[in-house]
Parts: C-alpha cells; sequence; structure tokens
C-alpha cells in the first residue's frame, strides 16, 4: 500500500478519538495511580509514628506533596463546638473563613461540613444541591482559586472523630473508584490513630504495671513466668530472671493450703479467672498471707495465652483479721472461749455425741467467796483471780476439753466421752484441788476461792437442745450454791436433783 493508499484522520477528529478511548479515561487512571501511591506514602510514614498531632499534619503535607489535592484539613469542633483545623497543609486563609458547626440546631450554617457530620457520608463538590449554604460553599470555595473540593469523615470507633477537607486548584470531579480510594484512606488514618492510641495506652499501662505497689505477673498459657515488676521483688525477694526460671510454685510451702492450690490449678486449667489468698513463702522462708487474682487473657480467636496476676502482700491485714475474729469469739481476760463461741462448740459437741452414741457434760461453773475479795482488794485483783482459776481449769483438763467463760466469776466446761458421772469424779476432784488452792495476789496478799458446779448430762438428762442443756445445769448450779453449807460435794447433777426432788416429793 503506497503511502497515498494509508487512511487519513479526520480533520474533526482529536489524538484521543483517534486512539479510541477519551482523555477522560487516561486522566482517571493517573488519578487512580496517584492516588494509589499516596496511599503508599501514608502508610510507610504514619504507623512508625509516635504522636497523633504528628500523625495528623504528616498525613495532610504527603496528601499536598502527592498532588492529592492543594489544600489538605483536618477539622474537629473546637471551643462553642465550631468546626477548627487541628492539621493543615495548604492556604490556611481558605480554613480560617469557615465558621460552621455540625450541631444539628443550626441548619443554616451547615454546608457540606455540617451534613458529612452529621450523615456520616462523604460529599464531593460535583454534587450540586440547591440549598443556600451548600451554594455559598461552593462560591466561597471558587472565591479562593480552588475548584474542586471533597469532606469525608473519619471515624474512630465507629463514630465521626474528624472531617478531612480536600480542595484542589483544577477542576475535575472524582471519579467513583477515586472516591473509594479517597474514603478507605481517610478510613486507614482512623485505623492508625486507634492503633496509635492503643500502643500510647499499652505504653501507659507499661509504665503503671512497672511501678504498681502491687505485684504482677505474667505468664503464658503454659503458666511460665514471663515478666514480673519490681514491687514483685520486694515482696517475695525473687528477682525477674531467676522467678521465670524457677517459675511460681518456688512460693509455695508445707504450710501452703492444698485445697487452696487445687482449686487454683483447676480454674487456670478452665481458663477461668481465681482470686483467693494463699500462705507463701519469701525467698528468706518466711511466710507470707499473698491476695491472689488471676484473670485468663485471650486473643482475638478467643484463644487462651496469657495469664496476668496482681499479688499483694496482706499479711499484716489477715493478723488484724485473725484478731479481731478472736476478739469477737474469745474473752479479753482469761483468754477463753467467750459465750458466742460456747454456743457454736455446744452446737458441734452435741451433734457430735449425737452421731457418735457417745455422752456430753456441760458443767457451769459459779466462784464462791470472789465477790469479798473483788470489793476488798479492788477489780485488778479480782481479773488477777479470774485469769488464775481460768489457767487452773485449762490445765486440769484433757487438751480435747473446752472450757468457756460467760462473764463475771461463771465458766462453762464441756467434757466428752465419759459414760457415767462416776466417771467424772477423779476429773471433778482434780478441779477442786487445783481451783481452791491459795492464790496470791500481786500486792502480795493471799486468797482463795471455791467452786460450786451445776452439771448436765446427754443422754441422762433425755433429749435436749443446746438452751436446754445450760439451763438444766444452771438449775442444778442453783441448787449447789442454795445448800453450800450443807453439801459434801461441790457439784450437783440435774438428772440427781430431779431424783432427789421426787423422792422429796414422794
Amino acid at each position: 500500500m503506497s503511502s497515498d493508499d494509508a487512511p487519513r484522520s479526520s480533520p474533526g477528529r482529536s489524538f484521543w478519538q483517534r486512539l479510541g478511548r477519551p482523555p477522560q479515561a487516561d486522566q482517571t487512571v493517573r488519578e487512580q495511580q496517584q492516588l494509589l501511591a499516596w496511599r503508599g506514602a501514608l502508610s510507610a510514614v504514619l504507623v512508625p509514628a509516635a504522636e497523633e498531632r504528628q500523625v495528623l499534619q504528616r498525613f495532610c503535607e504527603i496528601t499536598v506533596q502527592q498532588g492529592v489535592a492543594d489544600l489538605a484539613a483536618l477539622l474537629r469542633p473546637g471551643p462553642q463546638s465550631i468546626l477548627q483545623p487541628v492539621a493543615l497543609s495548604g492556604p490556611r486563609a481558605f480554613v480560617s473563613d469557615i465558621c460552621c458547626s455540625p450541631s444539628a440546631a443550626i441548619s443554616d450554617t451547615q454546608g457540606p461540613l455540617g451534613r458529612t457530620w452529621r450523615e456520616g457520608r462523604a460529599w464531593y463538590s460535583e454534587e450540586r444541591p440547591s440549598a443556600a449554604a451548600f451554594v455559598e460553599w461552593n462560591a466561597q470555595v471558587a472565591r479562593r482559586g480552588l475548584r474542586a473540593s471533597a469532606i469525608l469523615p473519619v471515624l474512630r470507633r465507629g463514630r465521626i472523630w474528624a472531617l478531612l477537607l480536600l480542595a484542589r486548584e483544577r477542576q475535575s470531579d472524582w471519579a467513583s473508584d477515586s472516591q473509594m480510594l479517597l474514603e478507605s484512606t481517610a478510613q486507614l488514618l482512623g485505623d492508625v490513630l486507634e492503633d496509635l492510641a492503643k500502643q500510647q495506652l499499652q505504653l501507659i499501662l507499661g509504665s503503671g504495671l512497672r511501678a504498681a505497689l502491687d505485684s504482677v505477673v505474667l505468664t503464658d498459657a503454659r503458666r511460665r513466668v514471663l515478666y514480673v515488676n519490681q514491687s514483685f521483688t520486694l515482696m517475695t525477694g525473687y528477682k525477674e530472671d531467676e522467678i521465670c526460671h524457677k517459675g511460681l510454685k518456688i512460693l509455695q510451702g508445707p504450710e501452703t493450703s492444698l485445697a487452696d492450690l487445687a482449686s487454683l490449678d483447676m480454674a487456670l486449667r478452665e481458663g477461668a479467672a481465681w482470686s483467693g489468698k494463699l500462705l507463701n513463702y519469701q525467698r528468706n522462708g518466711q511466710t507470707f498471707w499473698n491476695q491472689v487474682s488471676i484473670v485468663p487473657i485471650r486473643n482475638a480467636a478467643e484463644e487462651l495465652t496469657h495469664f496476668l496476676g496482681i499479688l499483694r502482700d496482706v499479711s499484716r491485714e489477715h493478723s488484724l483479721l485473725g484478731q479481731l475474729e478472736y476478739e469477737a469469739r474469745h474473752d479479753r481476760l482469761t483468754g477463753l472461749a467467750n459465750r458466742r463461741a460456747l454456743d457454736d462448740e455446744l452446737e458441734l459437741a452435741l451433734a457430735r455425741v449425737q452421731r457418735n452414741r457417745s455422752s456430753l457434760t456441760v458443767c457451769l461453773i459459779d466462784l464462791d467467796s470472789f465477790k469479798p475479795i473483788n470489793d476488798r482488794y479492788g477489780h485488778d485483783a479480782g481479773d488477777h483471780v479470774l485469769q488464775v482459776v481460768a489457767r487452773r481449769l485449762r490445765e486440769g483438763l484433757r487438751r480435747t476439753d473446752y472450757v468457756a467463760r460467760l462473764g463475771g466469776d461463771e465458766f462453762v466446761i464441756l467434757l466428752e466421752g465419759y459414760r457415767t458421772p462416776k466417771d467424772l469424779v477423779q476429773v471433778l476432784l482434780k478441779l477442786e484441788s487445783l481451783v481452791n488452792a491459795p492464790i496470791l495476789l500481786p500486792n502480795g496478799q493471799e486468797v482463795a476461792v471455791q467452786l460450786s458446779m451445776g452439771v448436765c448430762r446427754y443422754p441422762e438428762d433425755g433429749e435436749v437442745d443446746v438452751g436446754r442443756l445450760l439451763r438444766y445445769a444452771d438449775l442444778a448450779l442453783y441448787q449447789a450454791k442454795a445448800n453450800r453449807q450443807q453439801r459434801i460435794q461441790y457439784w450437783v447433777f440435774h438428772h440427781e436433783r430431779i431424783l432427789a426432788r421426787q423422792s422429796a416429793g414422794g
């Protein structure tokens, strides 16, 4: 074919028409390539950033440097809820003219900024609403020599956190694919800010855990120690490298409760939280009470990855609580059990002997000649006598027997296992000999008291409850004191008292 035969271009056809595609298509491709390069540059720079303000400013600067826009601004509500730039690159004068509140109550000043904030969807200048606020916005953009604008929401935790304002001098609309890239990049910014906030929170938490007064332990799912803070070392004496090597079992010892350890082990095997108090051992062998709270940590797939333990030395609190509990159940003067503890012990003892088909003896004691000593020598002397009597009662009984002080000069003894009243005689005579012996007062004076006792026995006194046991013993004691001058022994059995009354009545 000769050159004369070659097809000639029509005078009215452009270069793009001869290629078979419009110039807008090529422009769209270039714009998308530009936006992709912008997104890549942002990802490379923003992710390692250390501060939120730095992230926001670099975002705007890179947006302008990459040619995506001639103005990039991030707007957030400031005083009086007016949107103000928190980061900006490009002509500041345009942004300074903005006076807009996202509040729906101020509808005449909304324009595209207010609508985007309220509705959470992007706005592009190719949209041509007839509302006066939108017309004014486009006119304001044009007065600044800017021909196209876009407003995109930046979300954090699913809520609008800021607006991204983009404006450029060239008159060209963003194609739908470009709009998708713009919006996804705005979302990238929100994600980066959230990740940064989490990192900063983790740093703060890490600093807090290191400086915490309570001990902190982090283990993996197999309970291997990964980290302990300084408070742990101060509490236990074990340094981090030592406890990571030996494990937390080194805190256990012969007095650590096996039942509590089993409960802890079961909870951890099930991946559950556990809280309790353990008697643990420091590096020097000294024991301490350890309040332990352990929580499991799971990843996004709900897989158990770690355990976090908060430990606190509560030895002082434990001692105080123990002291309070002891004082609530013991007589402060003599150290014997008080009425509250006696009632509980009576319930247990009666149930025990009924179950074992054994016997229970309740002895109610009153001291003769105590009041004259108290009146003559004073309350301190009286307290001394009560302390001596309490000690002698305790020394004259078996370790399994129980002694309590009801108050004043009244005491109660619980004896188990003596089958008949005759079996008790030797014990009662021993008590008489001990208690009636002279007592030397702190002032050097010597005094003496004697015993009166009422005795109730199960099962001789029939089916009884705790109240009847003490009441029957009290009735027998009353008779013992009433017949103090004529009695042969200092005790009276309730069932013998009943028999004597029946015999006298007969």
